[in-house]
């Protein structure tokens, strides 16, 4: 090894023992202002995704939904156990009142709760309580099979 080769060793472990000047790489990446993370969520948001997935895994039916179903939602969305089990109160109680499994694909949680809590029928035709986020997101077919209680 060469003296000069021993030198830009020497400066090269030195420049990493030193604090660096400029930010990390890292920190210059854009953030999303996305929740991608569903446990980083606002609280609203995930009981709204508990739902959905709940209501889709079998909650609204007699059977109920799998304990694995039931443990995925509890790690994914950093639920405790008294919440999820109220969860799937009210999403009992939203198949009484006869909503289908498809009409939490475009109701929040909170409304999904006021809806038990006033005891409202769901009405022939859903169209009034889309709101237009979904309506832009879904073609026609696909909208009339929501309104009709069907998935899409």
């Amino acid at each position: 090894m060469t003296y000069t080769a021993a030198a830009d060793i020497a400066a090269t472990i030195d420049a990493m023992r030193a604090a660096p000047n400029k930010p990390s790489l890292a920190s210059t990446f854009p953030v999303a202002g996305k929740w991608h993370q569903s446990r980083h969520a606002p609280l609203p948001l995930r009981f709204t995704r508990t739902a959905r997935r709940l209501a889709h895994c079998g909650a609204m039916v007699p059977e109920g939904c799998s304990l694995k179903d039931m443990q995925r939602v509890r790690d994914n969305h950093r639920l405790n156990v008294e919440s999820i089990q109220g969860v799937l109160k009210t999403l009992w109680d939203f198949r009484l009142l006869g909503w289908f499994p498809s009409d939490t694909s475009y109701l929040e949680y909170d409304r999904i709760a006021e809806i038990v809590a006033n005891g409202t029928q769901r009405p022939k035709d859903t169209r009034d309580l889309m709101p237009e986020w979904f309506t832009r997101r879904h073609s026609v077919d696909e909208l009339k099979a929501f309104r009709d209680g069907e998935p899409a």
